[in-house]
């Protein structure tokens, strides 16, 4: 028998048992064992295993082989290969391989992860101007540097190759997954986006019915497209947004601010001046979309009032969850006005005001992310899942009523509501100040019925049975404040 240099052997591999479809000559040419080194795995390949799995994907595809870059010495022999189906669909892939050779045979090869596509050539693009949009995924593990770079580009974001991400989960979302992706590229990217925060269906499947039944992805996702290019507020800009036709998919791309801003804590609430500067944006979302028409025409609102008497129901049977949830572990009383209110909750569905803007629905602090500058704390708001036409004061409600220290809220409350409601008169003159008080009041019981609901959508958790406190303990010292309860 021949003894093969490692060059002769990587001809007659390629060549021969794949080109060819020899796969017996996998006995002259490969160690029983041959030792397969994959990123992060090692295989034992017997002549048989070999053999076998040469001929399956040879009966099946007909792979054809070429090199790119073909090197050897005495030992070693690497392999720049192209290559392409002969059967059925024509399939493109390249990829790099080592092989290690003893005695003249292969002892070892060492295989990089293969690519869809031929090697690049002189002439040929660094990233194609066609590609196709981003696929619907799952979860993190698909979002692959071709995903980003499709997304960049459907954004109109001209950007190098991707080559590399790294990916981890970050937040406490209840609805939907949230991970930030850190993005590598193979070229200069000095202005390129450098990050990116994809929210992607939740991973708890209660938590997705809820979002599915409220329609909590579609709606986030329509929002960016209804507030423009250029919002009237502080907003990340989205980069991409998709949702499944059943509603429990959602994969939204937005802009990185996290290593500008940090994420409100809602369990230890927001101070005075940061409460001040989240009701500056709430103003500047109601007072530029008062009146306009295209409130009236669109399907994605969430429309609490047509949703009442089941909110109602599911409100009730939030509320026995949350009794016993937390029995023994807070003040009974709070438990009962909570019981109080729900058993109320159609005649505050049916006075609930209806309103005339756009508004956030859920402007929590930790819906909030705080930018520190030069001249104070900037607002920017996320979440967007139950946005609604309604009043004004909802939102500015909605906020004050959850995500300060009650003392605090109990010392701006008043002024706050006083330059929300100038900010509309400016719009609409005949928006009275009394009106703004009555709805103000009359949108607190809807902050706790958000509260009590969400216990439906979350597993006991330290962090987050923390979070249903307190947000219940500050929504019920508001209501009793206004004289709501």
């Amino acid at each position: 028998m021949a003894h093969h240099s490692p060059r002769e052997l990587i001809e007659l591999y390629w060549d021969e048992v794949w080109n060819n479809r020899r796969a017996e000559l996998i006995r002259e040419i490969c160690a029983d064992p041959i030792i397969r080194h994959d990123p992060g795995s090692v295989t034992a390949l017997s002549v048989e295993d070999q053999i076998a799995r040469v001929r399956q994907q040879s009966e099946k595809l007909e792979p054809c082989f070429t090199h790119e870059v073909l090197l050897a010495d005495e030992t070693y022999v690497t392999s720049v290969w192209n290559m392409h189906t002969r059967k059925g669909e024509r399939i493109e892939l390249c990829g790099i391989e080592v092989f290690k050779a003893v005695d003249g045979k292969f002892t070892d090869c060492w295989n990089s992860s293969y690519t869809p596509g031929f090697w690049g050539r002189e002439g040929d693009a660094s990233v194609p101007e066609d590609l196709a949009p981003p696929a619907l995924i799952a979860s993190a593990d698909q979002i692959t540097p071709q995903w980003v770079q499709a997304v960049l580009q459907h954004a109109g974001i001209a950007a190098p190759r991707v080559s590399l991400l790294n990916t981890k989960p970050i937040g406490h979302g209840n609805l939907s997954a949230t991970v930030r992706a850190e993005i590598t590229y193979n070229a200069n990217a000095a202005d390129a986006v450098r990050s990116v925060i994809a929210k992607l269906t939740s991973g708890i499947g209660q938590a997705v019915e809820i979002a599915a039944a409220h329609d909590v992805y579609r709606r986030e996702c329509e929002v960016y497209g209804f507030l423009g290019e250029e919002p009237p507020l502080a907003t990340p800009r989205c980069f991409w947004r998709n949702v499944g036709p059943d509603g429990r998919t959602i994969n939204l791309v937005l802009e990185d601010l996290s290593e500008r801003t940090r994420a409100g804590d809602q369990i230890s609430g927001c101070s005075v001046a940061e409460a001040e500067a989240v009701a500056k944006e709430l103003a500047g979302l109601h007072a530029a979309f008062w009146d306009d028409p295209r409130l009236a025409t669109v399907d994605w609102l969430y429309n609490r009032a047509a949703g009442a008497e089941t909110a109602a129901a599911t409100n009730t049977l939030a509320a026995k969850a949350f009794r016993e949830r937390f029995a023994g572990r807070t003040d009974p009383a709070l438990l009962g006005a909570i019981d109080t209110v729900v058993a109320d909750l159609p005649r505050h569905f049916a006075a609930m005001p209806r309103g005339r803007t756009l508004v956030h629905g859920e402007p929590r602090v930790d819906n909030v992310l705080f930018e520190d500058g030069p001249e104070g704390s900037k607002a920017w708001l996320i979440d967007w899942q139950f946005a609604d036409r309604g009043s004004p004061m909802f939102d500015l409600a909605y906020f004050l009523s959850g995500s300060l220290a009650v003392e605090d809220r109990r010392n701006i409350d008043e002024s706050l509501l006083e330059r929300h409601h100038a900010a509309i008169t400016a719009i609409d003159p005949a928006y009275s100040l009394a009106q703004a008080r009555a709805e103000f009041a009359g949108s607190l019981p809807l902050a706790l019925y958000f509260t009590v609901g969400a216990v439906l959508a979350m597993p006991p958790s330290e962090h987050g049975d923390r979070l249903l406190l307190t947000l219940a303990e500050r929504n019920v010292a508001a209501l009793r404040d206004w004289g709501v309860v």
